[in-house]
């Protein structure tokens, strides 16, 4: 099996992710497949005896207009530094510090696309701005209301008019729709391919249904009947835009946020000299080659990794460990490439080169741990795979309620246009619905907790334990190399009492029986076995008995590394044992009796035992000790003060180990327990009380079963190779107060991906029910698509701004930190619920409005000095009570005339944007204009010009007077008030009308 990480490139939203896994995981071979949409990267386990990249490839772009990059392409996926730059070479493309990314660079061409777009596509919607400005002066009453404030294009051979108002709307909200949101098209249409939908067929559907319905009532008014519809075209407008923006903005923090590796590429150095044939010679570090000898002067970056073979200097490891102070290193030190010599110059020899270095290792870990998905992210998955189809019946389901049966139980009047209602609500819920928070809520969290952790010397493997960090209940401590330095040196050396008695090996003194000959020739034995052992010990003992004697001429025949107890080995006849009690009583060794009371002192004192015999007699003893680490004691300390029980677990004797347990506070002490037996202890403790999280802290081989058993793992980078990848967490430089930063950083990642869940979930739980009407009824209250295509994108936003915080939250200030989103979350809200109110869309849904839509006017009109009756007219109601509205034909001018009856002898009319002469046409008067060449007219507003080209007024009163007039002042006397037609529109109320 092959399991490897891609780059995609297209991706803009959760449901992407989940199109793109259904799609991979239908191709024959792979495993699994896991999409991170915050990384932008594919995580792919597949048999490459099956299926291969290229239809890997084929499944990714059949899913939409999505791209998997990998190493053909020029890509470095989870390559080193010096490999990406031969990998550029051969392609011929560029790479940012020598890392070569061909994704990034068709991202930012896709960044760059889009930077231009929003720039274009906001300029273009300037325009609407102005309008958005008219409407809420006209909703709260500072401008005069008016349905078409430019007027009409007439064409009065068909008999229709165009609003020139709607028309130019047209003309500028459809480039913006089609080209500035062509991308939206061109995805939705790629998911309906796959049978499927994603987020831009949310967008797609509630955009388009607003331009369509606009278009329609700007070009066919007369398909509504008698409602008066308004356009939306100012939403489709700002929608496009919004959404624009706030994918440009989610890009730009996304960025932010997976920043880590970028910066970590940077470390790596460009150049090395080498020495070659007596030479120095600078030269590109991939062509440094293992075993080369480099120079590093102060000041400089060390190229990779490797060995001091000359010279001693201060290294800042600070960007590699976290620490930031300088360590010093001499001759036979390991050091790090991508580290920064600060005092003086040496010479090292390169031992790891390409990937096999720590910052590549660094950058693959944490590529990798970035990519993983935490189990709090899965409930959000699941929802989001089902959130579009699920928003598309809920859009629809709302249409239709609010469209046919909100009417017919009352919910709705009858003045309430119910098709530009149910059509509003539906684009509101399209738009306002957004599954992108819910994808990006615990992704952007832990890259940005990953990311931060390796910047502090913590390696996380995946996101699991960095979720599960927080909630460790007990942390296992091995010994040597975790809680001690790792570097035990013998203390004491025992020779049995009369040992010159003995006829073990007296013929390899060359007759000289004194004392000091026989501790020489044991330490040679026990150097010359020890020698093959990479135990801490082992080299404990080496090093001592190089003190005494060289012993490169001994020949150790079948040596033996007994795991957890010691070694055994023969030189010549003589068969020895260097090991722990348990090793002694497994190989029948007759115990000094001289030599016990010195080991039980030793014990006492913290020291461990370590007997060699010869053959099945022991005859000395070593006492080894391994100094704590300083900051050890300051851990445990810590991690109690935490509530979290901490435990030694080690194989040395139990009066050592408590000896050290009792300096450093540890309470509980596992001792004497072999490297098998560690897996089950752990074992036992995750048994003693069910759900608790156990983590082992180790370094050594015979941790491995037990980091691999433990919840969760955490290997001191200073350990074996295979303690590390053995681990869920490496701490790099060893220093176990990184274990409690470690838990904290978990706690404030998982706080923050609480807070992005918190907000995501209730954002659409709260957002939708709003979107489809739920305050209308009891507050008159609609949101506006223009608001929910603004919430939308801020929605997404936030959770990345929110997940960015990580870079620089510490855990003093984490609750505070914690107030200030919510705080912030808060205010959002109650500005979006101003907003709201202010721009209430309700205002434009009512078609015969008493108060702000229309307007109120009586008049008069005489011919020859009689009241004209105007009772006949299809547009009159003939009594307060008449239902004859069925025979209205409200077309062009008359569309906005509701004309209701004759109260007081004056005329009743509700109109819009409407002038008297306008008025006089569409009731078919207008013949008495034509044919009376004077006209008189009277006006309680006191007009002094010419009144048929005037505006009806609010509440406007005139008397038309065609003929002579004998008695002007008594037309006057009959002039109707404002309180005779507010009367007569509450009895039409009353009526139902």
């Amino acid at each position: 099996m092959e399991k490897r990480i891609y780059p995609i490139v297209g991706m803009h939203c959760a449901s992407c992710k989940t199109l793109i896994e259904k799609m991979v995981s239908k191709v024959e071979g792979v495993k699994s497949v896991n999409v991170n949409f915050a990384t932008e990267k594919m995580t792919v386990e597949f048999d490459e005896n099956t299926t291969n990249i290229q239809r890997i490839k084929e499944a990714v772009s059949k899913a939409g207009n999505y791209k998997l990059i990998d190493n053909n392409e020029g890509d470095t996926v989870l390559a080193s530094p010096p490999e990406a730059k031969k990998m550029e070479g051969s392609n011929n493309m560029n790479h940012d510090g020598g890392h070569h990314d061909h994704s990034t660079m068709l991202k930012n061409e896709e960044y760059q696309r889009l930077s231009r777009k929003v720039k274009l596509v906001g300029i273009m919607t300037i325009p609407f701005l102005g309008i958005m400005v008219w409407m809420i002066l006209k909703n709260i009453g500072l401008v005069s209301a008016s349905h078409a404030p430019l007027g009409f294009i007439e064409f009065e051979s068909f008999n229709y008019r165009l609003n020139l108002f709607f028309f130019i709307q047209f003309l500028l909200a459809t480039p913006i729709l089609f080209w500035g949101g062509s991308q939206f098209y061109k995805s939705a249409w790629s998911a309906i391919k796959a049978r499927a939908a994603n987020m831009d067929t949310l967008i797609v559907l509630g955009t388009t249904t607003a331009w369509i319905f606009s278009t329609l009532v700007t070009f066919a008014p007369q398909l509504f009947e008698n409602l008066e519809a308004d356009v939306f075209f100012e939403a489709t407008a700002f929608i496009t835009f919004f959404i624009l923006l706030g994918r440009l903005l989610e890009a730009r923090a996304k960025g932010q946020a997976n920043d880590a590796i970028k910066k970590l590429l940077e470390l790596q150095a460009k150049e090395a000299t080498v020495l070659r044939n007596g030479k120095e010679i600078k030269i590109p570090i991939e062509e440094v080659v293992r075993g080369d000898i480099i120079i590093v002067r102060p000041g400089e970056k060390i190229p990779i990794d490797g060995v001091i073979v000359k010279g001693a200097s201060t290294i800042d490891e600070s960007m590699i460990t976290g620490e930031s102070i300088p360590v010093t290193k001499r001759e036979g030190d390991v050091v790090i490439g991508a580290t920064i010599n600060k005092t003086s110059s040496f010479q090292f020899k390169a031992t790891k080169i390409g990937s096999e270095t720590m910052l590549s290792q660094i950058i693959k870990m944490v590529e990798e741990a970035q990519g993983t998905t935490a189990p709090i992210q899965k409930l959000a998955d699941r929802v989001s795979s089902v959130f579009v189809p699920i928003v598309i019946v809920i859009a629809l389901s709302a249409f239709l309620f609010w469209l046919l049966i909100a009417p017919n139980i009352g919910l709705i009047d009858d003045a309430t246009n119910a098709l530009q209602l149910a059509t509003y609500i539906a684009t509101t819920i399209l738009i306002i619905a957004c599954p992108c928070a819910l994808g990006l809520a615990t992704p952007t969290a832990v890259i940005v907790g990953v990311g931060k952790s390796a910047q502090n010397g913590i390696l996380i493997k995946n996101a699991e334990a960095l979720e599960l960090a927080n909630k460790i209940d007990v942390v296992v401590f091995d010994k040597t190399g975790t809680l001690t330095n790792g570097k035990p040196k013998v203390t004491d050396f025992y020779l049995m009492e009369n040992i010159e008695n003995t006829n073990l090996f007296e013929k390899y003194l060359n007759g000289e029986k004194s004392i000091d000959n026989y501790k020489k020739f044991v330490m040679k034995i026990a150097g010359a076995i020890e020698y093959n052992s990479e135990h801490p010990i082992s080299n404990a003992i080496e090093d001592e008995a190089r003190k005494y004697a060289s012993f490169s001429d001994i020949e150790i025949k079948n040596f033996k590394n007994i795991e957890g107890k010691g070694v055994y080995g023969e030189f010549n006849n003589l068969k020895i044992v260097i090991g722990n009690e348990k090793l002694m009583n497994d190989y029948n060794v007759m115990k000094c009796a001289e030599l016990a009371k010195t080991k039980e002192n030793l014990k006492n004192n913290g020291k461990t035992i370590v007997s060699i015999a010869i053959d099945r007699k022991e005859v000395g003893i070593f006492a080894v000790q391994d100094d704590i680490k300083p900051d050890s004691k300051k851990a445990v300390e810590g991690l109690k003060k935490m509530g979290i029980k901490v435990i030694m677990l080690t194989g040395d004797n139990i009066k050592t180990a408590k000896a050290i347990a009792s300096e450093l506070g540890i309470d509980e002490v596992i001792a004497e327990v072999l490297p098998g037996e560690k897996l089950s202890k752990i074992k036992e403790l995750q048994n003693e009380v069910k759900g608790s999280i156990v983590a082992m802290v180790g370094d050594g081989i015979n941790d491995a079963p037990a980091l691999v058993t433990a919840d969760i793992g955490i290997a001191m980078g200073n350990g074996t190779d295979i303690a590390i990848e053995s681990a869920d967490i490496v701490i790099v430089k060893g220093t176990l107060d990184k274990v409690i930063e470690t838990i904290k950083l978990s706690k404030m990642t998982l706080g923050v991906i609480k807070q992005n869940l918190f907000w995501a979930f209730g954002y659409n739980v709260v957002s939708i029910p709003i979107a489809a009407g739920l305050l209308y009824l009891p507050f008159n209250l609609l949101l506006s698509p223009i608001i929910a295509s603004a919430a939308m994108a801020f929605s997404s936003i936030s959770v990345v701004m929110n997940s960015l915080r990580l870079k620089s939250l510490n855990e003093k200030d984490k609750t505070v930190s914690g107030f200030v989103f919510y705080v912030s979350i808060l205010i959002f809200v109650i500005l979006t619920i101003s907003i709201t109110l202010i721009i209430n869309p309700t205002n434009n849904l009512n078609s015969h409005s008493n108060d702000e839509i229309h307007y109120h006017a009586g008049f008069q009109i005489y011919v020859d000095n009689e009241l004209l009756d105007l009772s006949s007219s299809k547009y009159m109601h003939l009594s307060p009570c008449s239902d004859d509205e069925d025979n209205h034909d409200l077309t062009n001018p008359s569309e906005r005339i509701h004309l209701h009856n004759n109260v007081g002898n004056v005329a009743h009319i509700h109109a819009e944007n409407v002038t008297w002469k306008e008025l006089f046409f569409s009731l078919g008067i207008d013949r008495y204009l034509l044919e009376n060449e004077q006209s008189h007219y009277s006006s309680s507003l006191g007009w002094d010009s010419d009144v048929l080209n005037k505006v009806v007024e609010p509440y406007g009163s005139v008397i038309f007077t065609f003929g002579e007039i004998s008695d002007r002042n008594k037309l006057e006397q009959n002039l109707v008030s404002k309180e005779v037609i507010e009367k007569a529109e509450k009895d039409i109320e009353n009526c139902g009308l």
